[in-house]
């Protein structure tokens, strides 16, 4: 990316306000963002998990979900959603193999790529950058150990309970104030189904089950804008590993 364009500023400021990138000298962030590129893709588009073999991808605006999807049966789970200043595919950067797991696009996507080869070199080259990268790895590597927790220990109404807390907005001041709740924007216009692959069950179960929700105050939909109203209830819910034997519920 060249500095001479009219975005670039907004780029480089964007960059810079990110996870990955915050507080890099400026002169190391003007290296990096040479490498960059913007894309978008459409909302609804699937594409190659292959792309990651070639390139790194930073998401400046909209979702990214990243599905797994089984050759024979269809059956598939969402592994993970990106967002904002989040990064596609951290284990292809690391180990550069193949990782089959399909990124789509949620909402339109705003992104900027760099060749994968230039930031393996940043990884070797900018201490600055690793002490961004390393805490922001334990992240990721957190999240997918709270998944297969998740599937593994807990029935489908606490992974639900859990999938919400985990995505949720936390904005102190908004969920302090019990009229208006917390707006847990990474669910936004998620259908049953969507969510059914997130918690590794069936859409009838996740309906089943938001519904128990909404009936116990303890979350609520809005224009297709998931509510909570009741944080400590919800982590109740989330933390209850006896419910599966208290009600006979199946996965």
């Amino acid at each position: 990316m060249k500095n001479s364009i009219p975005l670039y500023q907004t780029y480089r400021q964007r960059l810079s306000q990110t996870e990955l990138f915050q507080n890099l000298p400026i002169e190391i962030l003007d290296e990096m963002l040479a490498h960059f590129r913007f894309e978008s893709w459409n909302k609804g588009s699937v594409h190659d998990s292959r792309i990651a073999l070639q390139r790194f991808y930073l998401v400046l605006e909209g979702r990214m979900q990243l599905t797994r999807i089984h050759p024979g049966s269809g059956r598939q789970i969402t592994i993970s959603i990106l967002s904002e200043g989040d990064m596609y595919d951290i284990l292809t950067l690391l180990d550069g193999q193949h990782h089959d797991i399909s990124p789509s696009a949620l909402d339109d996507l705003k992104l900027l790529s760099a060749p994968i080869d230039d930031v393996r070199k940043w990884i070797k080259e900018h201490p600055e950058f690793n002490d961004n990268f390393m805490p922001y790895l334990g992240k990721r590597i957190r999240d997918r150990e709270a998944l297969v927790a998740d599937l593994g220990l807990y029935d489908a109404h606490t992974r639900l309970a859990r999938l919400v807390l985990r995505y949720a907005t936390r904005d102190v001041a908004r969920s302090e104030d019990s009229t208006t709740g917390i707006d847990v924007t990474l669910l936004h216009d998620l259908s049953n189904e969507t969510l059914s692959y997130m918690v590794g069950s069936a859409r009838q179960v996740v309906n089943r089950h938001l519904q128990a929700m909404k009936k116990d105050g303890i979350l609520h939909m809005d224009r297709r804008h998931l509510i909570i109203d009741d944080l400590e209830k919800l982590k109740q819910e989330a933390e209850n590993l006896q419910l599966q034997l208290q009600t006979g519920e199946s996965t």
